[in-house]
């Protein structure tokens, strides 16, 4: 599934095209993508640049401490690096990655977008997939791996959260 190493922040490519790169945010700093989040936007960016999607749709509401929504400040990187404005969807509601995928299915089903590369951190992939097939989305994964993030605290992270989500408290 992976041909070749994209040209943007060394990040591979995944071969086949879909409708729309789905990024799931990850925090702003001082309103603007965080390091890890930008390299999920870089992947986006990337496969939006290689013609393997036709639009990014960026999934992030408002954080503790940011003015602007994660979905927003997401946008406004992909302007910067030359993505038309008219190919972002921006879903600023959701909390977690359930309401991530919850709303995203519902702006993706009003824009008749079916198929999707889930965007996001490799260790975080496998709990956001199976959100996204509850939300009955038909996704791929197109995962990131960070150079930025310190993965033993994330890793364990993730595992609390599908711990709980399979305990039925989330």
């Amino acid at each position: 599934m992976w041909s070749r190493v994209s040209s943007y922040d060394n990040v591979p490519q995944p071969d086949e095209k879909r409708q729309v790169a789905l990024v799931l945010g990850a925090a702003l700093w001082n309103d603007q993508p965080s390091p890890a989040l930008r390299e999920r936007l870089n992947l986006a960016y990337s496969l939006y640049q290689s013609g393997k999607v036709e639009w990014i749709l960026c999934s992030g509401g408002m954080g503790s401490n940011s003015t602007i929504s994660e979905a927003e400040g997401m946008r406004h990187y992909l302007i910067e690096l030359g993505v038309p404005e008219d190919r972002i969807l921006t879903e600023n509601q959701s909390h977690d990655t359930k309401t991530n995928l919850a709303y995203s299915k519902e702006l993706l089903d009003q824009k008749g977008l079916t198929d999707i590369y889930l965007v996001s951190h490799d260790y975080h992939l496998y709990r956001a997939l199976r959100y996204a097939e509850r939300e009955g989305l038909s996704a791929v994964p197109a995962p990131v791996h960070s150079r930025v993030l310190f993965m033993p605290y994330h890793k364990m992270r993730e595992s609390f959260a599908l711990l709980k989500t399979y305990l039925g408290m989330w």
